[in-house]
């Protein structure tokens, strides 16, 4: 039951009209803006995080539903121009990327907001968790373990040929790290005096971007990347673990001691084949031992071209 305000002010209906059509001279504060401030293009103007079911197309050709939160973006290079209707951006996003996200759904969607906005430079971000198998060390079980992924998209409208396009794909892969030094010591303790020393490790996260320009020679898949740190640090986190497998997880985390700035260098290492190949035109790699024997962490980062690789999108 709504309170009834009638009283206080006579001159107004309280009662929402559903059969109203209103016509097409409602009042629009983009005609005739009055702008405050500097009259200066801006760089980035738009909407997000929004959550958007999105169908993502994998590797092997399938697709698959999952929960993304997706932001839409251009820069404002009209100084005399108020804003952009944001509700256009939500719609240009349902249509273009809810229903197959893909590369070539992206591409559709940053070229379009860029063309109807008369806009330079046309971006997107969509951030959500990508399932994948995982099979077991030694139990042979298997189990799905979830990447958090980013991809970031930039449209940039070019003279010379190029192409407009830049994407970059993040993932965070979460290993353990066993401390080098910490290992010699317990052994140091257990020969010496028999001391039932262990080694201190702990759950560690790379975070690992890179840049590529989509075409259907060179797309660089989530898979293709969480392989490639699988293969050079074999100590991921376990989702299906028997008594046989977490012995293995020993022996892998006992045949694997790696410093933060070991890992950031294998890595880089492993990337730079990358792009010597021409798959990817940079790339990043910060890398985070959330340390059990101190109250911090441990931090590596690097990158191909990159000043500090953390600005690298």
């Amino acid at each position: 039951m709504s309170i009834d305000y009638s009283g206080k002010m006579p001159d107004l209906v309280f009662k929402y009209d559903e059969k109203h059509i209103p016509g097409d001279d409602l009042p629009d504060p983009q005609i005739d803006p009055v702008i405050p401030g500097a009259r200066i293009p801006l760089k980035k103007v738009g909407i997000g995080p929004v959550d958007l079911p999105v169908k993502l197309l994998r590797r092997d050709g399938e697709s698959q539903v999952l929960q993304a939160e997706a932001s839409l973006y251009c820069s404002l290079d009209d100084v005399n121009a108020k804003g952009l209707n944001l509700s256009r951006l939500y719609l240009l996003m349902h249509e273009k990327i809810k229903d197959k996200l893909s590369i070539d759904g992206i591409k559709d969607a940053l070229t379009e907001l860029a063309d109807k906005q008369g806009s330079e430079t046309a971006y997107c971000k969509l951030r959500f968790k990508y399932p994948w198998t995982q099979q077991s060390l030694r139990s042979n079980l298997e189990g799905h373990i979830a990447y958090n992924t980013t991809l970031d998209c930039k449209y940039k409208k070019t003279s010379n040929g190029s192409s407009p396009y830049t994407f970059y794909l993040t993932i965070e892969y979460v290993y353990s790290s066993t401390c080098p030094c910490s290992f010699e010591l317990a052994y140091d303790a257990r020969t010496r005096r028999e001391a039932a020393a262990n080694a201190h490790s702990q759950r560690s996260i790379a975070t690992v971007t890179v840049g590529f320009d989509p075409t259907d020679e060179k797309i660089v898949w989530i898979e293709d990347l969480v392989e490639l740190c699988r293969e050079h640090i074999p100590t991921e986190v376990q989702i299906v673990v028997k008594r046989k497998d977490e012995q293995a997880f020993a022996e892998l985390n006992g045949a694997n001691l790696l410093f933060s700035e070991d890992v950031a260098r294998i890595l880089h290492k492993a990337l730079d084949g990358w792009y010597d190949k021409n798959l990817i035109s940079d790339f990043s790699v910060s890398i985070s031992h959330e340390e059990s024997l101190h109250p911090w962490n441990a931090i590596a980062v690097t990158s191909k071209f990159a000043d500090d690789g953390t600005n690298l999108r």
